[in-house]
């Protein structure tokens, strides 16, 4: 009865923190208690970039820079609090430095522009599995621009990599094509790719070899919105369609009656206007690039609550399916968004994405067609011996290996898909026994992000599940929350291999979501 009752009141906070972000993303001003956390290494590069701005933006660098001072515990890290990384902590050490030695430091802290450069390019190598990206000898100038190696990369990373290449180049025939391609491919807010670490890096470039001042100008007046009231800036801009998609998802999936959420119909009319052109979504409209997870992520959130069939969406997520069953993460598109037309190539094929657009897929339809049969059977295809799920864009197995059990949970069996069928047991079984030995003696399963989505992906184990392996699970969630409703933060986000991120929305809701399931247990052997 205790336990119950601490689960309640634990929901009721986390509900109201929830119902307070999303207010504010629907409002257009969300603050930094919910926004994606601030990064050592993209705050030390905006720092940089308006000190070469210089005049008009001295109290907005200023800021970054004591926050940055706040943050050295011996260095700096992939996100605040982190062990210390030697090359986040090289690129914080030389802003500081520049910043507080008067005009002559700066000058030579602008004329050191290469050496960060070369730090940048070195964190690209380090990249998400399953996109190969360009060797180091194919990101210098002038191959960088060639066609066959800029399609390496997603359309979000190649002005990163455009700038730093410029920027280490003392090529002057080379220097006006990447001038030209950072100029032409500036977003209408005065941003590169909604990105900090992007932004920062193309005002640096092209400052160090041009004159451009209203583009650098532009760029520099997006960097100061962007920056939050305590100094820091995260690597990237929000996640508000990831954030606004499950919350929706989450709170319906409870609710008997929707307009008890006073939110949600605008939640879903804001979810309808900020679809692209093509039926895509981005992370944060109306200018990010599309992103197949984010759309999914958006469709599940409609067809919860409305039932409706976005026709749209659903269409372009069946047509950038990969020959091999998989879906990946960001498709190449003509045009600026919202008005834009997505394309094959398709970079980085992930489970987590295909998790996701296949649970799209199945709430709008419900039908075991060709492709989702061929997409369960690619999510098959990459179980370990283990048991376990690789994930993409989240640092360890457990995120991957629940989410895959929970869509395993929900497949009917065919005789004509007999084997696929087998194998969707045989995947279960192991998903399951693995989830079960790596439990830690706490009773989480890591992060709250990881121990949460374990807990929702076996409650639809029950019969093979100790009742005790879920109490124990909800009890260390209990113990991580915070006073205003949020979750200790799960720092296991990947922007790039070289910057971690938490987006505390997104925590918090995988938390009720565990909660809420937990709950209908209780109610469930008390009417029995």
């Amino acid at each position: 009865m205790e336990l119950r009752r601490e689960v309640q009141e634990c929901l009721d906070l986390a509900r109201s923190y929830v119902s307070e972000g999303v207010g504010q993303i629907l409002s257009g001003n969300i603050s930094e208690s919910y926004g994606v956390s601030s990064s050592p290494g993209a705050t030390a590069l905006a720092a940089l970039a308006l000190l070469a701005l210089g005049r008009g933006y001295e109290n907005s660098q200023q800021q970054g820079i004591k926050w940055l001072v706040l943050q050295d515990h011996g260095g700096w890290g992939k996100f605040p609090g982190d062990e210390r990384d030697e090359e986040i902590t090289q690129i914080v050490r030389m802003v500081l430095q520049g910043s507080q030695g008067g005009w002559k430091a700066k000058i030579r802290l602008l004329s050191q522009a290469r050496q960060f450069s070369h730090v940048i390019l070195s964190l690209g190598h380090r990249v998400v599995p399953g996109l190969e990206g360009p060797t180091p000898e194919e990101i210098l100038f002038p191959t960088i621009l060639e066609d066959r190696v800029l399609t390496k990369l997603p359309l979000y990373g190649r002005p990163v990599v455009v700038a730093a290449s410029l920027l280490a180049s003392n090529s002057q025939e080379e220097m006006h094509k990447g001038l030209n391609y950072l100029l032409q491919t500036q977003m209408p807010d005065g941003s590169w790719a909604e990105d900090i670490i992007a932004t920062s890096m193309s005002i640096l470039a092209i400052m160090s070899k041009g004159s451009h001042t209203e583009q650098v100008r532009r760029a520099g007046r997006w960097l100061v919105q962007k920056q939050y009231p305590s100094g820091g800036w995260p690597a990237f801009d929000q996640l508000q369609i990831w954030a606004i998609g499950w919350a929706i998802s989450v709170f319906g999936e409870t609710t008997q009656n929707p307009s008890d959420i006073p939110w949600l119909d605008e939640g879903i009319d804001w979810l309808k206007r900020a679809q692209n052109q093509d039926g895509s979504y981005g992370s944060t409209p109306p200018y990010t690039h599309p992103d197949l997870d984010d759309t999914a992520v958006a469709l599940i959130g409609l067809h919860q609550v409305s039932g409706e069939r976005n026709i749209l969406g659903v269409n372009l997520l069946e047509r950038l399916q990969n020959a091999d069953g998989s879906w990946s993460t960001f498709p190449s598109f003509q045009g600026i968004p919202p008005n834009v037309s997505s394309e094959f190539p398709v970079y980085i094929p992930s489970v987590d994405v295909s998790i996701h657009v296949l649970e799209a897929l199945w709430r709008s339809t419900r039908s075991q067609e060709e492709r989702i049969w061929r997409g369960l059977n690619w999510v098959l295809s990459q179980q370990n011996d283990q048991g376990a799920f690789p994930a993409s864009w989240f640092e360890g197995s457990v995120y991957s290996t629940a989410q895959a059990l929970e869509l395993f949970s929900k497949w009917k069996f065919s005789w004509e898909r007999w084997n696929t069928a087998r194998h969707i047991l045989g995947a279960r079984k192991k998903g399951l026994d693995y989830l079960l030995k790596i439990q830690n003696s706490d009773g989480g399963w890591g992060s709250v992000v990881e121990t949460s989505l374990a807990l929702a992906g076996l409650w639809r184990y029950m019969r093979h599940v100790p009742q005790q392996v879920l109490d124990n699970g909800v009890k260390n969630l209990l113990t991580l929350q915070k006073s205003n409703g949020s979750f200790e933060p799960s720092y296991r986000g990947i922007y790039a291999k070289g910057w971690n991120y938490e987006e505390p929305i997104t925590t918090t809701l995988t938390a009720i979501r565990a909660l809420q399931r937990y709950q209908r247990l209780y109610k469930a052997s008390f009417f029995r």
